[in-house]
């Protein structure tokens, strides 16, 4: 009699968690709001939004990336995304440019979050 050999197969689950989860969406709308006031379209909404955004994030902060925890210590304009915004990121002695929506806040959240949060949904929305 021989024997059957079975496979198993291991099944990974991702699982995409978005830091502005639970946060108070009319909190978050009203930063929008106020970041985007007088634009017209939507490179101006991304101008307002940025600068906001470089005015009231307070760095440095911790997040993670890829699992790893980080300190995000600046942004700065995406050199190849019309809409984008990267972080830059440190971990051991090295930064590197993140795009924001890969970057996971972690609590307590920094003074300015909300334009953060504002900008996150913004981009989802385009």
């Amino acid at each position: 009699m021989a024997k059957s050999s079975k496979a198993r197969s291991v099944s990974t689950k991702t699982v995409e968690i978005d830091w502005t989860q639970g946060l108070d969406n009319q909190a978050v709308l009203e930063a929008l709001e106020e970041a985007t006031v007088d634009a017209y379209d939507e490179y101006e909404q991304h101008l307002g939004l940025l600068t906001v955004i470089g005015d009231e994030l307070a760095f440095p902060f911790k997040a993670k990336v890829l699992g790893e925890v980080v300190n995000v210590v600046d942004m700065e304009w995406p050199k190849n995304d019309e809409f984008g915004l990267d972080l830059v990121c440190e971990r051991n002695g090295e930064r590197h440019r993140i795009e924001a929506r890969s970057v996971l806040l972690l609590k307590p959240f920094p003074d300015g979050h909300l334009f953060l949060a504002a900008y996150l949904d913004w981009k989802r929305r385009m």
